[in-house]
């Protein structure tokens, strides 16, 4: 099965308000075609509002909305050439899994011996073949997230839309259902854009995920590079589990110079030392299994370390971590931005400030 290839999107400073409220802030973003771009932020940010600006369920107060070559800012849902999955599956509950799956192309008016040559395609793509007859109140959460996708790739629009569609499902169907989804849009092609509040969904699935923040975008980048090189402070903290740890420059006995610096360490790039450079105490361990999880406090600022191994600690017990000059990320406090400088990174992975 084929679909047409995938169209790049193009939101040129896309605002929308309702009233004194304003969703979105200026919103610039190039999706590549034929790429998965997962929509990444915390309730509230503006990401599913990005999606429905696309997909012309919301019209935007200004700025436009390129499919393609063609603007599609004032064009209705049904003329963007697009197809979407939504959290709530949407299935006609009195209609067959096969009915629900064609509907779409019923409404299109497309010729039956189309209509079964895709349905048989589609069936066999997403293993529903034996559960075509069957109604959705007689399918498992999977099942039914199958059909919803079924029914989006039939239509083989060149662009697909999915709002948070893994929310209902348990963590055991969610970890399989990100495979299937990747492995679909992989093997059809088209444009993916999927709406969701989960690292986890973003960084396994997208090639491109873009971090929202209050109606901005915090960063657009590789879950690679978001994870390696963050931009902000807010995307730092972000993408992780658990999040890096973001300390005063105060912690490592800096000097004059770095007051205006927050220093940014991930929890799993801290190692025990004799002599390190990061002296705290322990407030609390807590054993993950393979890992422990050492709450710890230096100077009077918390933070985290993620040890390899089962290890016990003393209430109050002081140690000392390393870390390399690589594993340093620096901020600046004023303007909320990364600092690259490798040499500043170095002296705190030195103990020198």
């Amino acid at each position: 099965m084929s679909v047409q290839n995938g169209k790049a999107i193009r939101l040129s400073a896309v605002r929308k308000a309702w009233g004194e409220t304003e969703s979105l802030k200026g919103i610039d973003l190039e999706i590549p075609a034929g790429k998965f771009t997962a929509i990444l932020g915390p309730s509230g940010c503006g990401k599913s509002t990005t999606l429905r600006a696309i997909a012309g369920l919301e019209t935007v107060t200004a700025g436009t909305v390129h499919i393609g070559e063609d603007d599609v800012t004032m064009l209705p849902p049904a003329q963007r050439q697009l197809s979407m999955v939504f959290q709530n599956y949407a299935l006609f509950p009195h209609l067959s899994v096969a009915e629900n799956i064609v509907f779409g192309l019923r409404v299109e008016r497309l010729n039956k011996a189309e209509r079964d040559r895709r349905l048989a395609e589609v069936a066999e793509l997403l293993e529903l073949t034996p559960y075509l007859d069957r109604k959705p109140a007689a399918l498992s959460g999977g099942q039914q997230q199958r059909v919803a996708l079924g029914r989006a790739v039939i239509s083989r629009r060149p662009v697909c839309l999915m709002d948070e569609p893994l929310s209902n499902l348990d963590a055991r169907l969610r970890d399989e259902m990100r495979r299937e989804i990747r492995q679909l849009q992989r093997k059809l092609g088209f444009t993916m854009v999927y709406v969701t509040h989960d690292q986890i969904e973003a960084i396994t699935m997208a090639d491109q995920v873009v971090l929202m923040n209050a109606g901005r975008i915090e960063q657009v980048a590789s879950p690679q590079e978001l994870y390696s090189a963050p931009a902000t402070p807010f995307a730092a903290r972000f993408i992780g589990t658990p999040p890096m740890n973001l300390l005063p420059a105060g912690v490592f006995g800096a000097g004059q110079g770095a007051e205006h610096l927050q220093i940014g360490i991930r929890p799993e790039q801290l190692r025990i030392a004799a002599e390190g450079p990061l002296k705290a105490m322990v407030r609390n361990a807590e054993f993950l299994g393979a890992d422990t999880l050492v709450e710890l406090e230096a100077d009077g600022t918390r933070l985290l370390a993620k040890l390899q191994g089962n290890h016990s600690f003393a209430h109050g017990a002081p140690l000392s971590f390393s870390f390399e000059a690589e594993d340093v990320h620096l901020f600046d406090t004023s303007s909320q931005t990364r600092v690259d400088d490798a040499a500043r990174a170095a002296s705190f992975a030195r103990g020198a400030s």
